[in-house]
């Protein structure tokens, strides 16, 4: 899954730049060091098809949400600062996406692979999405 979302960032981290095709690889490789370190912590969910007017839709149910790691510190700190990604946690970090955007892992995902794309400038999330945007995620495509 990737998801586009806004962030914002100081300085273009010089972290790992991919090259065309190596970005599967790379996800996977940063995936099992975060998992491994406990940055990554994925949340357990369920499936349900449900069908309304004739359109399927497959829903994740999350079986204990209150199991969540560290649930009351999360919300303390969006509190404290509205943006989940500053800073963002280096063991997270997948890629750079030009001067832009960059690749996160999700720290809560509930499925496995789920790659944020996100902007190092803030940006609204209310706000419609960009070229620039689009562009970033096209480069992940």
């Amino acid at each position: 899954m990737l998801h586009v979302g806004r962030r914002r960032d100081h300085a273009m981290t010089g972290h790992h730049q991919w090259k065309s095709g190596s970005l599967w690889a790379r996800l996977q490789q940063r995936r099992r060091a975060a998992l491994g370190s406990g940055a990554l912590r994925p949340i357990d969910t369920g499936q349900v098809r449900i069908r309304d007017r004739g359109v399927d839709f497959l829903v994740r149910v999350v079986a204990h949400l209150a199991d969540k790691p560290h649930a009351a510190d999360d919300v303390r700190s969006a509190a404290a600062n509205p943006d989940p990604f500053l800073p963002y946690d280096r063991d997270l970090f997948v890629a750079d996406i030009g001067d832009t955007h960059l690749c996160l892992l999700n720290k809560f995902n509930v499925i496995d692979h789920h790659l944020l794309v996100v902007t190092r400038a803030f940006e609204h999330q209310e706000s419609p999405l960009t070229l620039a945007d689009f562009s970033a995620w096209w480069r992940c495509m």
